[in-house]
């Protein structure tokens, strides 16, 4: 029978959300539940007379994230409601910062290019805990540190 048990060593060094932090437009979030980002790649199917195979041919990059938060304000809501009235999206990037206490390694990101595409208003339920959850898109993006063992 193989041993499979992780050792105290591999376990300090599993990554935990409750020591991450988020930076939206320079201002930290304290109440941040979640931060969720992605990049997709564009390809477009690729097909040639007497290959069976489909090639791939890479066109590009989209991204696009949510933010979810504990709501003491009503600050991000009512930039991003401005900003959909108006027609005039401010610059906006937000850094993300992920420790590990028990290695002292770190991970931080830069989200650029950062447009909000929705707004929460007048949302609220009695006797519940009031979250936003604001979806963006975003097309710039960068490692400012990475963690490598």
């Amino acid at each position: 029978m193989a041993n499979n048990k992780l050792t105290q060593q591999a376990l300090n060094r599993i990554l935990r959300g409750s020591h991450g932090h988020v930076w939206w437009r320079g201002k930290e979030l304290a109440t941040v539940q979640k931060i969720e980002n992605k990049m997709t790649g564009d390809f477009e199917d690729v097909n040639v007379c007497g290959d069976p195979a489909t090639y791939a041919v890479y066109n590009g990059w989209s991204g696009e994230g949510t933010l979810e938060y504990l709501k003491v304000d009503t600050e991000i809501a009512h930039e991003i409601v401005q900003a959909m009235l108006s027609g005039d999206f401010p610059e906006c990037e937000i850094i993300t910062l992920l420790e590990n206490p028990s290695t002292g390694k770190r991970e931080r990101c830069r989200i650029g290019m950062v447009t909000f595409t929705e707004a929460n208003i007048a949302n609220f339920e009695k006797k519940s805990i009031i979250t936003e959850s604001i979806p963006y898109k975003f097309s710039d993006f960068e490692f400012l540190e990475v963690i490598t063992y």
